[in-house]
């Protein structure tokens, strides 16, 4: 898990994975060297609990950077990585039902799953659902992201394989590496989430918008170029992500919304 300037989110985010029903993990946390209260909080958990081992970036490297450290340290004996971002929630049994599901399809190189969203308060304001079979998401994956970064598990010889993120993307680095890794293997989502998911005003995504837009458009482009597999689809999906590009900010991420997020209703359906 890498973590910059989590602090106001942070304990609620370990107090999920360390009480865990799969107990028998450890945890590694970066510190991107965060300027806010997040280094006193991370070295507060790893004196209480042996599980949790802190690495702190000397200046700040940004997201991809730091999870290339992250893997780098990673023990050997490690056979499952379970990622996650510094301001989300785990659900209780996170680990377990991943762990168990890529142990009954070792055809998957990783699994994520369905997100409850949550806002600043912490309290529960909807849902998003994404593919669940491999075939699905092998065919939407080209065209949109439907593996949310903190919910997945990836196998260690996975990773080894595809090797690092890519430094050079700003943003959307893990899509960058999930179309590298499509390539080579499978991935599945549990239909029912395993995490809650914070929407905040300082998420990357809806601050830099437009760069995310096209970053995004540039690598499906590369991954259609990369793998041959053009169609006029592909051509009309890229025509109107460049005239999304014409809308302004805010409209385009109502738009993200209104297709992608289900709210809660007054009897907590979605």
């Amino acid at each position: 898990m890498p973590v910059y300037n989590a602090g106001r989110f942070l304990r609620e985010c370990l107090d999920s994975i360390l009480a865990q029903t799969r107990a028998d993990f450890e945890l590694i946390v970066c510190d991107d060297a965060s300027c806010d209260d997040s280094t006193a909080i991370l070295a507060e958990y790893a004196e209480r609990d042996p599980r949790v081992r802190v690495l702190r970036n000397e200046r700040n490297q940004g997201i991809a950077r730091t999870r290339n450290r992250l893997l780098e340290s990673l023990p050997d004996d490690c056979g499952y990585i379970a990622l996650m971002d510094a301001d989300d929630v785990c659900l209780p049994d996170r680990l377990e039902r991943q762990l168990a599901f890529l142990e009954s399809h070792p055809e998957v190189g990783g699994v994520g799953s369905a997100l409850e969203i949550i806002d600043e308060n912490s309290q529960v304001t909807g849902f998003r659902g994404y593919p669940t079979s491999p075939a699905e998401i092998r065919r939407i994956m080209p065209f949109r992201d439907v593996l949310a970064q903190p919910t997945m598990m990836m196998r260690r010889s996975a990773v080894d394989e595809i090797g690092a993120y890519n430094p050079e993307c700003v943003c959307c680095s893990d899509y960058e590496y999930w179309l590298r890794m499509l390539e080579k293997y499978d991935f599945a989502n549990l239909p029912e989430p395993v995490l809650r998911y914070r929407m905040s005003s300082t998420q990357l995504k809806q601050s830099k918008l437009k760069l995310t837009l096209r970053t995004t458009l540039k690598l499906q482009a590369d991954y259609r170029k990369r793998t041959r597999s053009g169609s006029v689809r592909g051509t009309f999906h890229s025509i109107a992500g460049h005239l999304l590009l014409c809308l302004p900010s805010s409209m385009i991420l109502k738009l993200f919304e209104f297709l992608t997020y289900r709210k809660k209703n007054a009897d907590g359906r979605h």
